[in-house]
């Protein structure tokens, strides 16, 4: 029986079709839900000054605040108990970060997000979520 699933999602339609499934599974176990997003850190070859990649920062954590509320109130309304959390730095490990601050027994991610548009069986961030050595359950949904 799990009582707490992380979530995380990349912003796109394609990583939101997990919660149906998130839904479900969190009814069955009587489960809090925790939403992620993780800020990927800026390519290293864009040249932009530490002043303004601060503001990029500042702009994209604003986005994703507003980006998570309105996920987490969507899931509310269907009555669930949801966390939000928002990370920055290289996905996947903040992932793996996220689930065992939190202690979420399980992981539900999306096959795919916007980052992967060839139609591989998973995405690269789903792919170190499942190859990563953890205790965590891992439930990938195609997405």
């Amino acid at each position: 029986m799990y009582k707490r699933i992380l979530v995380p999602l990349d912003g796109s339609e394609t990583a939101e079709k997990v919660l149906p499934v998130v839904t479900e599974e969190a009814r069955c176990h009587g489960a809090a839900v925790v939403v992620l997003r993780v800020i990927p850190p800026l390519r290293s070859s864009l040249m932009v000054t530490p002043k303004f990649q601060e503001q990029l920062l500042q702009q994209a954590t604003e986005f994703t605040h507003n980006y998570l509320a309105g996920v987490a109130q969507r899931l509310r309304s269907e009555g669930l108990e949801v966390q939000e959390e928002i990370r920055s730095g290289p996905p996947a490990q903040r992932i793996l970060d996220c689930a065992e601050e939190t202690g979420c027994d399980l992981i539900i991610i999306g096959s795919r997000g916007e980052t992967s548009a060839l139609k591989w069986p998973f995405g690269g961030t789903a792919h170190k979520v499942v190859k990563a050595h953890t205790a965590r359950p891992v439930l990938v949904v195609s997405t």
